[in-house]
């Protein structure tokens, strides 16, 4: 049996089945599940194969474009290719993740204000991406039930809304704290300062710094 030369994956979801099959036929060809020579090489053409047509996506023929907030778009001729980072590895699942990003931000209501945040941010990966999305979603979200709230007569409602918001709001902050903490490293500084009291009464202050990383040892 040959996979078609014209059968190629249309989607990430084909060309994920394709590669954990032919995962699949090589481990059963090493494990000794294929019995005979011939039926072994057989069994690895197919493997090949289904490499090759889930390569077909997976696989870009040209580096994309980046555009606002660092996702990826379509090329055009007003927008060509650019070089990305030179540790930078584009496949065809960091776009199709670039498109899923724009599509939930859209959706929500928030792909300016994502995109805006994100560049805001200097957002230099997928992570870092989607806390500016997710921090967009909920400062969208809590100033619409701050709205919400001041159009309320009900006072037990008016609360739950207004604690709601403030929730959010909190979440939104501490994004901005977690992408400070992934770029640092976790590390903070501490500033220790030694009082010394002299003879005659007067105090001398001497300070000194510790930075603390997530392993120094506590005292």
């Amino acid at each position: 049996m040959k996979i078609p030369a014209d059968i190629k994956a249309k989607n990430m979801d084909e060309a994920q089945a394709m590669s954990l099959t032919a995962a699949q036929i090589r481990h059963n060809v090493e494990h000794g599940k294929d019995r005979g020579f011939e039926q072994k090489k057989a069994s690895l053409i197919i493997a090949d194969d289904l490499d090759d047509a889930a390569n077909s996506y997976l696989i870009l023929n040209e580096i994309p474009a980046r555009g606002v907030g660092g996702e990826f778009v379509q090329i055009t001729e007003n927008k060509p290719p650019v070089t990305c980072p030179p540790r930078e590895q584009i496949s065809r699942v960091n776009t199709d993740a670039s498109l899923d990003r724009l599509g939930l931000a859209s959706k929500n209501g928030v792909l300016s204000m994502a995109l805006d945040t994100a560049e805001a941010i200097g957002a230099s990966n997928a992570a870092e991406q989607m806390l500016a999305h997710q921090m967009a979603v909920a400062h969208r979200t809590s100033l619409d039930l701050i709205a919400e709230a001041g159009n309320t007569r009900d006072p037990i409602e008016r609360c739950r809304l207004i604690n709601t918001a403030s929730k959010l709001m909190d979440l939104c902050q501490k994004g901005l704290t977690t992408i400070h903490k992934i770029r640092t490293g976790g590390q903070q500084t501490v500033t220790v300062q030694h009082v010394q009291v002299s003879d005659g009464g007067q105090a001398v202050i001497n300070s000194s710094v510790n930075d603390r990383g997530r392993g120094a040892d506590k005292k």
